[in-house]
């Protein structure tokens, strides 16, 4: 599998304030992404996951390693500009990228400093607007929608510049339930239809649950890597981090402390619905392995 991108032994501090001591916020970190995949960070305020996207389209630049984007080294300056059109970037505020007043012309303004050709605009204004499904509000004023449309537009500016991959630090932090469902819809529609390589930075555990793989990131080094099972079927693990799980796997692994033997797998409502089903319906005639008390 081809890899989109690849981040050898970084390093990275920010300048301390003064009189204070620099604290490396990306140490040692090596990684790989494949390409057309969605892969979720998780991890606290202050872990390195931001900085770390930061990396991903040369706004930041490793003190320490390497990062390669398809390929392109993200300090070779003469690559910059193919790096950050490979590369696009969604972040938490939508009013933050939103630059015009109408809905097109803003999804326009970045093809437009690409130097790209009017009827090629138009077209891919109007294809990047479809796939988010905000093609109606082309003509509308962006102040007056939702925050979810807002982020979708936001998106939808970052797809008509053509990018083979999508970095969107906590996209959802500022919407409602609603508006989370709209961006997540519209960033996994993005990834499974049209092969873009997702990574979303995000502290919701249900947001991570459906990305193809998730890496957790503790002050500046990734301490789990795998699919959701395998790494939410580690409750402690993230627990002793500070870190939630799905109340999918809360409630799972907490009938597990009482005594039931239920797989830590069973992400989604649905299946976690079913495992109880079948758990219950197959234990003894009297009742389930629960603990009792007196």
């Amino acid at each position: 599998m081809k890899q989109a991108i690849q981040a050898n032994r970084i390093t990275f501090q920010y300048e301390p304030q003064e009189g204070k001591v620099a604290v490396p916020v990306l140490e040692d970190l090596s990684l790989s992404i494949e390409e057309g995949s969605f892969v979720a960070v998780l991890g606290h305020n202050g872990c390195g996951k931001s900085t770390l996207a930061k990396h991903f389209n040369a706004i930041l630049l490793p003190q320490g390693g390497s990062i390669c984007v398809y390929g392109m080294d993200t300090a070779d300056e003469e690559k910059l500009i193919d790096i950050r059109r490979t590369v696009g970037m969604v972040f938490q505020n939508p009013d933050n990228q939103i630059v015009a007043n109408v809905v097109e012309e803003d999804v326009a303004f970045a093809p437009e400093n690409l130097g790209i050709l009017p009827p090629e605009i138009r077209q891919r204004v109007d294809d990047a607007l479809k796939q988010v499904g905000m093609y109606e509000f082309r003509e509308h004023a962006p102040h007056l929608l939702s925050g979810g449309q807002k982020q979708r537009i936001a998106i939808a500016g970052v797809i008509a510049m053509r990018p083979k991959c999508i970095v969107l630090d906590e996209p959802t932090a500022m919407l409602d339930p609603q508006g989370r469902q709209e961006v997540l819809s519209t960033v996994k529609r993005l990834c499974r239809e049209s092969g873009i390589t997702v990574v979303l930075i995000t502290h919701h555990m249900m947001e991570a649950a459906q990305a193809d793989r998730i890496l957790v990131m503790v002050k500046g080094t990734v301490i789990a890597d795998g699919t959701p099972r395998q790494v939410f079927s580690q409750p402690e693990l993230l627990q002793s981090v500070g870190l939630s799980v799905p109340q999918t796997t809360q409630l799972l692994y907490a009938l597990n402390q009482a005594g039931c033997k239920l797989p830590l797998e069973a992400l989604s409502v649905e299946e976690c619905a079913d495992a109880l089903y079948h758990y219950f319906s197959n234990s003894s005639s009297g009742g389930s392995n629960l603990g009792t008390t007196t």
